[in-house]
């Protein structure tokens, strides 16, 4: 959460960078600001798209640093307390779950009920929750525990997939039927919170926000991970636990269970720069249009 709050930060720097510009007007270079400048409500769709491209580019950096970080450390034995990323399978070391909205037997799940409210208010969740099974991923290096903190972040990089049908709402009203979702929390005590950790890598929450929508009429979304699922994940190596940890800084290095292996970690890489090229070439769009637009005509 803390790093999407800092990525959408990065958005307002480039908001009143061409606020600004868009609304400079003649005598050069005087930068004669008029807010009201035709043109002007082009600048937040530039910054987006800039905003955009930077984004693309910090993950392709980070995509980078990964991949490198992995290719170094195969064919050698990790050292205690260093910074890693490893490939491999998932391997269940407790009792396996079930998935709330198919009963799919599985090592953990996030899961969100929603409903669109109308109006202003748009969607809303109902319900959500997540839980994990004591794991570890089978790497060249070796078996390693996975000791994620009890977070959904930790799903961040799993897909949604959306589940409609008569057997997903099933599904969904017995696992709320059997879920006990706790006392309730919230400054006016309108949610219900239930949060169980059995040590890093074994936990449970769900949330009940009690805004008594009809479930039929719900969106049900899921994300799963299974036995057997290749992933990557970067951390700290701790010899003595055999385990991945997290990072001490969790904001700009979080830790994530990432679908895929090193074929899919080079794709993101080419694909992200893909996406900073197409967001660049789209915001220089903007710019030209609002230049040939406004400004010439204006002028």
């Amino acid at each position: 959460m803390k790093g999407c709050l800092l990525r959408l930060a990065l958005y307002v720097p480039f908001l009143a960078l061409f606020l600004i510009l868009f609304s400079i007007r003649q005598p050069f270079p005087t930068l004669v600001i008029n807010p009201e400048a035709d043109g002007l409500a082009l600048a937040p769709v530039a910054a987006f798209f800039f905003w955009f491209a930077t984004l693309f580019l910090l993950d392709t950096r980070q995509a980078r640093i990964n991949l490198e970080t992995a290719r170094e450390s195969l064919g050698r034995r990790l050292r205690d307390g260093e910074h890693t990323v490893v490939f491999g399978s998932i391997e269940p070391r407790g009792e396996l779950l079930e998935a709330p909205f198919t009963g799919e037997a599985c090592v953990g799940y996030q899961y969100t009920i929603q409903h669109n409210a109308g109006g202003k208010t748009g969607t809303v969740i109902d319900y959500e929750g997540c839980a994990l099974t004591p794991i570890a991923i089978q790497t060249s290096q070796g078996t390693l525990a996975i000791l994620a903190p009890p977070d959904k972040d930790l799903f961040y990089e799993i897909p949604f997939k959306m589940l409609t049908g008569d057997d997903a709402f099933s599904h969904a009203e017995r696992y709320l039927q059997i879920t006990d979702f706790g006392a309730s929390t919230g400054l006016l005590g309108h949610a219900n919170r239930h949060d169980t950790t059995d040590g890093p890598g074994s936990f449970r929450m769900d949330l009940n926000n009690n805004l008594k929508a009809d479930l039929r009429a719900c969106t049900l979304r899921q994300k799963i991970l299974f036995p057997g699922d290749t992933v990557h994940i970067a951390g700290i190596h701790s010899e003595a636990k055999q385990a991945i940890e997290p990072e001490t800084d969790t904001i700009m290095k979080p830790f994530h269970i990432v679908p895929g292996g090193e074929d899919s970690l080079a794709g993101k890489i080419h694909s992200k720069l893909r996406g900073a090229v197409i967001s660049t070439a789209l915001g220089l769009a903007v710019v030209a249009i609002y230049i040939f637009a406004f400004l010439l005509r204006t002028n």
